[in-house]
């Protein structure tokens, strides 16, 4: 039976924290997400998000100028089909990455929800299902404060049952430098002891020489992974820090698509590949991406953040469904935008954490909670 798209409107929000997060980047002090809305002449209602770090309204107008024309009277279930199309209008021109990518990610999500309330079956099925119910996580993150209060938030996360968690390195030498980043992580395994994951996340801070040295530094303190060591643009650091320390290398949250991903592999400077589904196109783009990692014997583990709740119940559908996953990211760091549903978000018991079975992504948002955060 035919079905069509009907519309395609975008929202943005903002939600402001108590106190900035410091990490590598900086000082973060709010957090903004466009949320992306399909409905289809027979009233089913898609969800999506696109990845928003500043200036929503850049995205929306993508979304409603570019794309929403050229959806309306489609069928969602093309959701491959259209995504190659959506993408085709400007790569010739040059626009294979940034917001345009973004915009798409959101879209192709709200379309997968779509193909699954349709079908009766929540995404991760529809998706292929990988035959896990419920999926293997670590705790998001330890952030820049003194050496005891790392060590307290590291152990109260165990505490909690986690089994594997991230902490934040990268300081700027004010903050201590690289001097600072080792004495807390050797500190913190010192504390959680030695059946612990220990993953480290630099935010680009480093150049290659520091990342190599903090690497080498490390290497005995069983470090599951080094997170992008340094800026996403610089492939050759990257193919260096892999060949210079022992410590796999995980990076993905800031590439786009699986070209992105495709270079990084070629070049031999990645372990782990991290796509966020909300910037590397939607579910669509986090599946392909997951045949490469599948085809080069490497290990996926999807990326959340500083997202909005949809991109991270999108992530685990994607963790549901891909080959060869390793872990994903569950993000407890304050985050006013994660709970925006009627239902609570999944918490992890055990180091895992289940995927809701509802049809589609699975929780209904909140439209009072909507409301609080929305920018007009």
């Amino acid at each position: 039976m035919a079905m069509k798209i009907k519309t395609v409107k975008c929202r943005m929000f903002s939600g402001t924290l108590d106190r900035p997060i410091h990490f590598g980047i900086g000082a973060f002090p709010a957090f903004t997400a466009t949320l992306v809305e399909v409905t289809t002449d027979d009233g089913l209602v898609g969800m999506g998000e696109c990845i928003v770090r500043k200036a929503p309204h850049v995205t929306k107008a993508v979304v409603d100028q570019m794309f929403a024309p050229f959806l309306v009277g489609r069928d969602p279930r093309d959701a491959e089909g259209l995504w190659d199309e959506m993408f085709q209008q400007l790569r010739g021109w040059g626009h294979y990455r940034g917001f345009v990518f973004e915009a798409i990610s959101g879209i192709d999500t709200a379309l997968w929800d779509i193909v699954a309330k349709a079908a009766g079956q929540p995404v991760y099925k529809v998706l292929g299902g990988a035959g896990r119910s419920r999926v293997p996580c670590y705790a998001s993150s330890v952030y820049f404060a003194d050496v005891p209060e790392m060590v307290a938030q590291a152990t109260d996360q165990v505490r909690r049952g986690h089994t594997a968690l991230k902490v934040k390195i990268g300081r700027s030498a004010q903050m201590g430098g690289r001097r600072m980043d080792v004495t807390s992580i050797q500190a913190i395994r010192e504390a959680v002891g030695p059946g612990i994951d220990i993953m480290l996340d630099v935010n680009s801070a480093y150049d290659a020489a520091t990342a190599i040295k903090v690497g080498r530094q490390l290497e005995a303190s069983d470090i599951t992974w080094i997170e992008e060591p340094v800026p996403p643009d610089d492939l050759d650091g990257y193919q260096r820090v892999r060949t210079g320390q022992s410590i796999p290398i995980a990076a993905g949250e800031s590439e786009f698509g699986v070209f992105g991903f495709r270079e990084l592999i070629k070049r031999g400077a990645i372990d782990i590949l991290q796509p966020d589904v909300a910037r590397v196109g939607g579910f669509t783009g986090a599946r392909r991406v997951g045949a490469l990692v599948h085809a080069h014997n490497l290990r996926y583990a999807p990326h959340t953040g500083f997202s909005a709740g949809v991109s991270h119940l999108a992530a685990l559908h994607v963790a549901a469904s891909v080959p060869n996953l390793m872990t994903y990211e569950y993000f407890f760091a304050p985050n006013p935008l994660r709970d925006l549903f009627v239902e609570p978000f999944p918490e992890p018991k055990g180091g895992m954490v289940d995927v809701p079975q509802k049809p589609g992504l699975g929780l209904a948002l909140d439209e009072k909670v909507l409301r609080k955060f929305e920018v007009s």
